[in-house]
């Protein structure tokens, strides 16, 4: 393809892996990342520097592409994760567009690390673990509507640094693989944070109510859509003080702290999904501010 060509994986620069630029007929682009030996649950900040406007950017991610903001003058900034089931091995993420009308991509290689998870065993009561077909039923289509508004992507809307949901972030628990009553179940993709009910929840960032509501597993719930693929969850509220579809701005009380849903205790489910996967919150927040 004309002008198309592999960018190679450069050196170490500050908190970024930089690329080498690649000289397009319409000029030259350079692709960084935060980091480019990721982890399983890692969230990846990924940048584009071009010397001139850059038309019909997207970042080529896990067989998708997805949105990228411009920061400054031909400077462009997206984020990417590797979920926490992702295998282990050489990946990568390229930026494509059109630069003075010719078509360009650039690479940057990663290399995902594994990560040992802890085994969490469980004990339930038995209406906790097992349930009938209505509840299960139930089950599926508020997992299969969630889905639908996950898949959703608008402009992005969230900037770095993320704020924690709570004044004491404590997590716990990200990644665990849960075994309950003895039966093996899907691994936990969130963080649980241990708190006081009626506790404040606000939101990490800029952003749009996807879902306010009653979920069974999820009690009440909040998903916030930050832009661009990226999403905040936050389960087991006491209440939420939030309607769908209102615009947020990052640390907006959303709601409290409670026990709703399938908990055995008071605690905020929290998680967070990026283009590419469910990301470890906790590094989420790690990520360079600006």
């Amino acid at each position: 393809m004309t002008g198309v060509r592999r960018v190679l994986p450069g050196v170490l620069l500050g908190l970024l892996v930089a690329v080498p630029a690649f000289a397009a007929p319409g000029g030259a682009v350079s692709i960084v990342v935060s980091n480019n030996t990721p982890a399983l649950g890692d969230p990846v900040v990924v940048e584009v520097a071009a010397n001139g406007v850059v038309d019909n950017l997207v970042l080529r991610w896990k067989g998708a592409a997805w949105p990228m903001r411009e920061t400054a003058p031909g400077r462009y900034e997206g984020l990417i994760g590797v979920d926490l089931d992702d295998p282990a091995g050489p990946a990568v993420v390229a930026a494509e567009g059109f630069l003075g009308g010719a078509r360009f991509r650039a690479e940057a290689e990663l290399t995902i690390s594994p990560r040992k998870f802890a085994v969490q065993e469980l004990t339930l009561p038995k209406g906790m673990a097992e349930f009938d077909n209505a509840t299960l039923r139930r089950i599926e289509a508020e997992a299969a509507e969630l889905s639908r508004r996950f898949s959703r992507v608008t402009p992005l809307r969230w900037r770095t640094p993320f704020l924690p949901p709570v004044e004491e972030y404590r997590p716990a628990n990200f990644g665990a693989r849960r075994v309950i009553n003895g039966d093996p179940r899907m691994p936990h993709s969130a963080v649980d944070i241990r708190l006081p009910a009626g506790t404040p929840v606000r939101a990490i960032a800029d952003g749009r109510v996807a879902f306010a509501g009653e979920q069974f597993f999820g009690g009440r719930s909040v998903v916030i859509d930050h832009g661009g693929g990226v999403f905040s969850v936050y389960y087991h509220l006491k209440e939420f003080s939030v309607a769908e579809g209102q615009e947020i701005s990052r640390g907006d009380r959303i709601g409290s702290v409670g026990a709703t849903g399938r908990a055995t205790g008071p605690h905020l489910h929290f998680g967070v999904r990026v283009p590419g996967g469910r990301v470890d919150p906790t590094r989420l927040f790690a990520l360079p501010g600006r």
